[in-house]
């Protein structure tokens, strides 16, 4: 058995590939069942997240991960698959474990070290076991992720002040509007980026807050929360005229607002300078809306200037950080040999307890049965040169199931 990782990531393909390799909710247990029925893998775990779409798996021979890059490669994303194999990458074995733990623990992320991702990771999981498709040996290794992402959480400058992608996007606009004391905002989207973007911009005293979503009870309860206001998503254009900053970060498969759009807003807003943050992947504005009249537009790509800027100044964690993982993965990896030799080391014992029985037996027929004491002691040696025989066998086997 190998434990492989097939996807691609902010590190080898830019946004415009990434969106079209999304994999939506609805649709990631149907793709593991897919990979499953065609042998491919024996169980899966999908994450797909704005800087990311990644397949974790338990695949049955050593030709699989070759064969998943090519499967997964050609469905169930919008990709072509020489895009694919352009963007993307397979890794086995460490390798692989080693990459999950170091994207639980955020060392992978844009955003060294971002507070989102672990609750991604979990979510992720549990989808899959929701579904049927997570098999004790991807367990092992995805408990085994988690755990190492919680260590790096708790045990380094890391988790002391957590960041995102939420983060980088209000730092952007201070970079580009200095204060935002005041300012006006329209949020689209009521998740999560939402809702932490919004409380750090509270931080900086933003002023007042439009906050839209295509489902408008949540936009009411979000809302409600953090001191907004919501509007319905056909309302837009009656505020647009009174923000300064626009954050858009739905789940929207297609964007929601194109060039035409953008300009109807310029035209109501009298040509006022517009900053546009979008953090969805896929992307919610369409990207020739920067060519409008004074809108400044960033996607999530153009926040790397801040993240190399996190980065620099959370240097000093990754060294603890990268050391937890490699307890975390060493620690794994024995308890899946340990799985994986299971069946060899119950046979071995039931052998070994089977002739010690037989011998000690045999012997014990010549010994007369109100010799008590005899008795027990041949049984204690018996029993002591048994277990100092398997315990060096029982250690190899757990190390090495072959």
């Amino acid at each position: 058995m190998k434990f492989v990782v097939v996807g691609l990531s902010h590190k080898t393909a830019p946004v415009e590939v990434r969106e079209r390799a999304v994999v939506p909710e609805s649709g990631m247990a149907a793709c593991i069942q897919r990979l499953v029925d065609r042998d491919l893998i024996e169980s899966g775990v999908l994450l797909s997240t704005c800087n990311r779409t990644e397949l974790y798996a338990v695949a049955p021979a050593d030709d699989a991960p070759t064969d998943l890059f090519e499967a997964f490669g050609q469905w169930p994303h919008e990709l072509s698959f020489e895009t694919w194999r352009r963007h993307a990458y397979g890794l086995s074995d460490a390798t692989a474990m080693t990459h999950l733990f170091r994207v639980a623990a955020g060392l992978e992320s844009m955003v060294v070290g971002e507070a989102q991702i672990l609750g991604q990771v979990k979510d992720a999981l549990a989808r899959s076991r929701e579904s049927g498709v997570v098999d004790a040996r991807l367990q092992v290794i995805m408990q085994g992720a988690i755990r190492a992402g919680k260590r790096v959480r708790h045990e380094t400058s890391l988790g002391r002040r957590p960041v995102s992608v939420a983060h980088a996007a209000v730092a952007s606009a201070r970079e580009s509007l200095g204060d935002l004391a005041g300012r006006n905002l329209l949020m689209v989207g009521a998740g999560t980026i939402s809702q932490v973007a919004l409380g750090l911009l509270r931080k900086r005293r933003i002023g007042h807050v439009f906050l839209t979503s295509r489902t408008r009870q949540r936009a009411d309860r979000v809302a409600a929360r953090l001191g907004a206001e919501a509007i319905a998503f056909e309302a837009i254009e009656d505020v647009i005229g009174s923000v300064d900053i626009m954050m858009s970060a739905s789940s929207a498969a297609t964007p929601l607002f194109d060039a035409r759009q953008v300009e109807s807003w310029q035209a109501r807003r009298a040509g006022r300078p517009l900053l546009v943050i979008d953090l969805a992947v896929p992307r919610d504005v369409a990207p020739d809306a920067a060519h409008v009249a004074g809108v400044q537009l960033f996607d999530i790509d153009d926040l790397r200037t801040i993240a190399a800027s996190n980065l620099a100044n959370r240097a000093t964690a990754i060294g603890p950080a990268e050391q937890i993982i490699a307890e975390e993965v060493d620690r794994t990896r024995q308890a899946w040999a340990a799985r994986d030799a299971a069946p060899a080391i119950s046979a071995l014992v039931e052998r070994v307890n089977g002739l010690r029985d037989a011998e000690l037996g045999r012997h014990l027929a010549r010994v007369p049965r109100e010799e008590t004491a005899t008795r027990q002691a041949m049984q204690a040696l018996a029993d002591s040169l048994t277990n100092k025989f398997l315990d060096s066998e029982i250690r190899a086997l757990r190390q090495n199931a072959d």
